[in-house]
């Protein structure tokens, strides 16, 4: 996570530095002096301080998610999994599912948005790649996912016996790339998107032989 040592006058020079290089509150932040410069005489003397980040990130996260649902009014409970570099949100409430998916999974998606962020915003993007944050709903998106795939297995074997292109309904970046997904390694079927967002769909067509 990111991190930064300063050569400053004193301690409060190096918190104004950091909170304006970080990008964060101070109390996301740890200081710590490691080494003191004296100058001649006392004069000219600087300090050393090791700045990092004092938080964690997934848990940020989460806390986020809680508070939008008890200011929004819905009861419900966030559960969290981590696997590698991904870090999974996965909210289960008893009446406000249907709300906080949204038409077309578009308030889910903002939330997962959102997240996100909150994760990745204590990272040096420069020097390391950040968390791969998923929000689901009562498991709307493993479901949806599962959905899509067999559809796209379905599709995909009556393309490659008939050999006749097929189009898909209008699908999200996150639902076309699922698709994408499960046919990239098929030899005699291939995928495309077409069309603008968002109206985008993908064709699924016979592999040209080379």
């Amino acid at each position: 996570m990111k991190e930064r040592v300063y050569e400053v006058k004193d301690l409060e020079e190096a918190k104004k530095l950091a909170i304006n290089d970080f990008g964060l509150p101070l109390e996301d932040l740890s200081f710590d002096v490691v080494e003191e410069r004296k100058g001649f005489l006392g004069i000219g003397s600087n300090i050393s301080v090791h700045v990092c980040v004092y938080v964690d990130p997934i848990q940020k996260a989460k806390d986020y998610i809680e508070t939008f649902l008890e200011e929004a009014g819905f009861g419900g409970q966030v559960e969290k999994r981590v696997r590698g570099n991904i870090v999974e949100f996965n909210i289960y409430t008893r009446d406000a599912n249907g709300v906080l998916i949204g038409k077309n999974a578009k308030t889910l998606a903002a939330l997962q948005y959102m997240a996100s962020i909150i994760v990745n915003q204590y990272f040096d993007r420069e020097y390391e790649t950040g968390l791969i944050v998923k929000v689901d709903v009562g498991d709307y998106r493993k479901k949806r996912e599962s959905r899509l795939e067999s559809l796209a297995v379905r599709v995909a074997r009556e393309v490659a016996k008939t050999k006749i292109p097929a189009k898909l309904d209008y699908m999200n970046s996150y639902e076309r790339k699922i698709i994408h997904n499960k046919i990239s390694d098929w030899n005699d079927v291939t995928t495309h998107s077409e069309g603008e967002e968002p109206r985008r769909y993908i064709v699924i067509e016979p592999r040209k032989k080379k």
